[in-house]
């Protein structure tokens, strides 16, 4: 994890991806924790609040999208986005991943530029009210 800048969760089980995400992502200014399955990501998320959370769909101990409406629901996350980033791209996929409550998706493998234009597009969403995250 980098020093400075907003605090990401990433929730990916495969360390090689983790890592990337991590290189990828402190070089662009932001600090990442990494959980590596949906029982740590949990117990993070009961005592901290992300500004983003990127998260994997398939972990080892269940499907990432069933974090989503727990993150929804919470008093003091619902207005953390959340980021899907996953290989299951066919469009029942996309659209499984919208309709749990994501605010983005991304393919893998990621891609540098598109991994950091989406962060920084969803973060610049919470900071402005963009989409009515702030409007209430």
């Amino acid at each position: 994890m980098s020093d400075g800048g907003p605090l990401i969760l990433a929730v990916e089980d495969e360390p090689r991806n983790a890592a990337l995400l991590d290189a990828i992502l402190s070089r662009a200014g932001y600090r990442l924790h990494i959980a590596d399955e949906l029982k740590e990501a949990r117990a993070w998320l009961a005592e901290g609040v992300p500004a983003l959370v990127l998260l994997d769909r398939h972990l080892p101990d269940g499907d990432g999208l069933d974090l989503i409406p727990e993150i929804k629901r919470s008093a003091r996350l619902h207005d953390v986005p959340i980021l899907l980033v996953s290989a299951s791209v066919l469009p029942h996929d996309v659209e499984a991943a919208m309709a749990a409550g994501c605010d983005g998706f991304l393919a893998k493998p990621v891609r540098v530029k598109p991994l950091v234009d989406e962060v920084r597009r969803l973060l610049l969403d919470e900071v402005d009210g963009v989409g009515g995250k702030l409007a209430d």
